[in-house]
């Protein structure tokens, strides 16, 4: 065994036997012990890559409910709880159906007689589609963009290159970043009713987020170029302009499997934009319009392609991680620390305390999920930011929520999972990118967002 994979096992054994030595009692409980004991372990395997993922996923609930931390219907409630991992599965199908039917060839080989070969311009030309996609589905359409960008490197061959990586760059910016950028309907009832605890009589309006956010975009759009400076990829798509024009033309015609599968496209994009309408739920989507593909009449994929190629230990890796924020929510390690956390942040001046609270909310994802996080913090987050003078109260937890899109592991955010489920990447080259991203985030967050907040008054 290399030194380096002994120094890697020991780190991940060590670790958690110092957080189990550490005296439980009443604020520290014996199942925060437990929660915390096992999901470092666990994680510190998958991250530094001692196990595959297949295992990681398996061991993962299982050492909750062995540890002590939580029962065995906790352990594995994200299998029963929501549809969200059959809408994984489902997507990653829809993804291989497209790829199968031959329509993301054609899709990909047009992008490049667009954009004269050039990989720049492709990677721009995506980010703009997938921002104006999340804008015109109110967020809703993240799985879309990621199976789009996932479909542009399976057709052209670049898994576990650069060139993939920063597709799938631009598609964790599209599917996370975007949700601080584009109004949803469901924020202002999940971010207003926290504020409302503090601030009984606030109102959120729907011009407000992508309004008050606005360098956050201009920052979306510095990161990929700062990017393509660090990877330096390849200039230009192989074989350059000549090879996509002369490959376009050879695709002739729309075929009968391409019109299909554009025309299930568009279902599945028109039951995403009416979703207000019927109320159902958006993950339906995913699940049923996938199988279409399969029915007689249609029959444009086949077993062997389009569900024998989905990786079935991704699935119940990200299944597994998910289960982490529910696990934690429920031995209470989120009251707990903000409980112990929120009163440091008391009297700072106020730009420090907005950094402050994105840095509370990078630790915070580590150990639970967006979504309790935005159930848990607007609230207690626009007590102490008013208290300080801030103007506007839900601005705190909007810095605090740009941490959405700043992790360190996959399981911090379920898109994120789905995107390194792809298998496109690494764990090391995730977590590399995705700590190079924080950090030009956090330098921008201070030359761009705090002097716009200044100039909007909310500060």
């Amino acid at each position: 065994m290399p030194n380096a994979t002994k120094i890697k096992w020991a780190a991940a054994i060590l670790m958690p036997i110092g957080i189990w030595l550490i005296p439980a009692g009443e604020v520290f409980t014996f199942e925060m012990r437990s929660f915390l004991a096992a999901t470092v372990f666990v994680l510190s395997l998958a991250a530094f890559e001692l196990l595959p993922n297949l295992l990681v996923g398996l061991l993962l609930p299982v050492m909750y409910v062995i540890s002590g931390a939580a029962p065995v219907d906790i352990a594995l409630s994200i299998w029963s709880g929501n549809f969200m991992v059959f809408m994984i599965i489902g997507g990653m199908v829809f993804a291989n159906v497209l790829d199968e039917s031959g329509l993301l060839n054609r899709i990909v080989l047009w992008a490049g007689t667009r954009c004269k070969g050039s990989f720049t311009k492709l990677l721009f030309a995506l980010l703009v589609a997938g921002l104006f996609v999340m804008f015109v589905t109110f967020t809703n359409a993240w799985m879309v963009t990621l199976v789009l960008c996932y479909g542009v490197v399976k057709a052209l061959h670049l898994e576990n290159t650069k060139e993939g990586i920063l597709i799938m760059v631009v598609g964790q910016i599209v599917s996370t970043a975007a949700l601080n950028l584009v109004y949803n309907p469901l924020i202002p009832a999940f971010w207003g009713a926290g504020v409302r605890m503090a601030v009984p009589d606030f109102q959120m309006h729907a011009w407000e987020l992508p309004v008050y956010n606005l360098p956050l975009t201009v920052i979306q759009f510095i990161i990929l170029f700062v990017f393509i400076r660090l990877y330096k990829p390849a200039k230009m798509l192989k074989g350059g302009q000549e090879y996509f024009d002369a490959e376009y033309v050879k695709l002739g015609a729309f075929t009968g499997k391409e019109k299909k599968a554009a025309a299930l496209a568009v279902l599945l994009f028109a039951y995403i934009l009416t979703q207000p309408l019927h109320k159902l739920d958006s993950n339906y989507g995913f699940i049923l319009i996938p199988m279409l593909a399969f029915l007689p009449g249609i029959n444009i994929a086949t077993k062997k392609r389009s569900l024998d190629n989905v990786n079935a230990g991704f699935i119940i890796f990200i299944a597994s991680c998910m289960g982490i924020g529910t696990v934690g929510g429920a031995v209470g390690i989120g009251p707990a620390i903000s409980t112990y956390v929120t009163p440091f942040l008391q009297g700072c001046p106020k730009p420090v305390f907005l950094f402050l609270c994105i840095i509370f909310g990078i630790i915070m994802n580590i150990l639970m999920t967006p979504s309790a996080m935005q159930g848990m913090f607007p609230g207690p987050l626009a007590a102490l930011g008013t208290g300080l003078g801030i103007s506007y109260p839900l601005l705190p937890f909007i810095a605090m929520f740009f941490s959405n899109d700043m992790v360190l592991f996959p399981y911090e955010n379920a898109y994120l999972l789905v995107l390194f489920g792809f298998g496109v990447m690494s764990m090391k080259e995730f977590m590399k990118y995705n700590i190079i991203k924080m950090g030009i985030t956090l330098v921008l967050f201070w030359v761009l967002v705090i002097p716009w907040w200044y100039l909007m008054g909310v500060i």
